[in-house]
């Protein structure tokens, strides 16, 4: 299982798209950030499974909560993959935790800078092209709203993003 962490903007993702001819297409924007902070983990296996949670920071906090709800999930021990991030690194409550859940989970690392390594970038990049690109929000509920609709769908559906993981299998 690999992990990831993403942030969406209440301003849409611009993206080329098409438009008439000498008609400039426009977004509407608050010119605000007001992100999302989104914590998502993915199985690497033919069907595979997305898990996500909804963070109101990136920290080692954040990150031992989602780890926590993985195993609560899970029957199976999980072995997670995951980037160099700052908040993977968990303080001395989550350290204990880890080494007294060993038969349920291990950390691996990836190398320093490399998301081609990891098939939950393209996931991102795919709930930035379904949801948020081109896209107007009027208030955080409504981003967060088609955000979630998008990861049920990834859930319900996950031939959506089989493509993302193929290469993994």
């Amino acid at each position: 299982m690999y992990g990831d962490e993403a942030s969406f903007w209440l301003d849409g993702t611009l993206h080329q798209t098409w438009a008439r001819v000498g008609i400039q297409p426009r977004v509407d924007t608050f010119g605000m950030r007001k992100t999302a902070h989104i914590v998502g983990a993915l199985t690497v296996e033919g069907r595979p499974r997305f898990h996500y949670q909804f963070a109101p920071v990136f920290n080692a906090q954040t990150f031992w909560e989602f780890l926590r709800l993985l195993v609560r999930r899970s029957r199976r021990k999980i072995f997670l993959i995951i980037d160099n991030g700052s908040c993977h690194n968990l303080d001395a409550d989550g350290k204990a935790w880890l080494a007294a859940n060993r038969r349920r989970l291990e950390l691996f690392r990836l190398p320093s800078y490399s998301p081609e390594f990891n098939p939950l970038e393209g996931v991102w990049k795919q709930t930035k092209k379904r949801t948020t690109h081109n896209t107007f929000f009027r208030t955080t509920d409504e981003r967060d709203a088609a955000l979630t609709a998008t990861f049920d769908s990834f859930r319900a559906r996950p031939s959506l993003i089989a493509a993302q993981v193929a290469r993994f299998v």
